[in-house]
C-alpha cells in the first residue's frame, strides 16, 4: 500500500490510500493531532463495534503551510474522517479532515456514472468551479451565478482536495469540478 499525503485543508466511507505519494497539507496555524486506539479494527470502513478511543492529543503550530505523508484515510467513531500520518516527527498520529485547513490532495473515492447525471445550479448563488492540474493543485477557477436554475451533465462524483464534488462534462463548465453542496444532483 503506497503512502499518501494530506493537505491540511476534506466525508464518506474510506479506504487506505492506494496511490503513490499523496500529500496531506496543513494550513499555517495550530492543529490538534490525536493518538487513537484503532488496533484490531480494520483500517478502512467503520462499524459501531470498533470502539475507536482517543489516547492522547498534541497541539502543533506551523508558521506556513506544510505537508505530511499519510497511509490511511478513514472514519473514526463519533468524529468524522481522519488521516494517519505515516512518516516523520508525527508518524502514527491522526489528524481530522477539515477543509480548507486539512485535506488529502487530489481525486479520491471517485464514482463514475453511466449514463451521466444532472447537476442543477440554484438561482442567484455564486459557485466557484475548479479545474485541477494533474498534481491536484488548482489550475483554473470560474465563479458562476445564474439568474434562474441551470442544469449541467456530470459523469463523476469524488472527494477532490477534501471536498465532495461533481465533474461537469458539457457546456461552459466542461472539465470543471463543482462543489456538491451548493448544487442539486438529480433532484437531491
Amino acid at each position: 500500500m503506497g503512502a499518501a499525503c494530506v493537505v491540511l485543508q476534506r466525508t464518506c466511507r474510506v479506504r487506505p490510500c492506494r496511490h503513490a505519494r499523496r500529500e496531506q497539507e496543513f494550513a499555517a496555524g495550530t492543529h490538534t493531532l490525536y493518538k487513537l486506539k484503532t488496533a484490531g479494527a480494520p483500517l478502512y470502513g467503520w462499524s459501531p463495534s470498533m470502539h475507536d478511543a482517543q489516547l492522547a492529543t498534541k497541539k502543533v503550530t506551523f508558521s506556513r503551510a506544510t505537508q505530511a505523508p499519510v497511509d490511511v484515510r478513514r472514519r473514526i467513531e463519533g468524529r468524522g474522517i481522519y488521516y494517519r500520518i505515516s512518516a516523520g516527527a508525527y508518524a502514527g498520529w491522526w489528524v481530522g479532515e477539515y477543509y480548507p485547513k486539512v485535506f488529502l490532495r487530489g481525486v479520491h473515492l471517485s464514482t463514475t456514472y453511466r449514463p451521466q447525471r444532472t447537476a442543477t445550479f440554484p438561482p442567484n448563488v455564486s459557485i466557484t468551479c475548479i479545474k485541477f492540474g494533474s498534481d491536484g493543485t488548482t489550475g483554473t477557477t470560474k465563479t458562476v451565478k445564474f439568474a434562474k436554475s441551470s442544469n449541467a451533465p456530470f459523469d463523476r462524483r469524488a472527494i477532490v482536495n477534501g471536498r465532495p464534488m461533481v465533474h461537469i462534462t458539457a457546456g461552459g463548465l466542461s472539465g470543471y469540478w463543482v462543489p456538491a453542496g451548493p448544487v442539486l444532483t438529480d433532484g437531491h
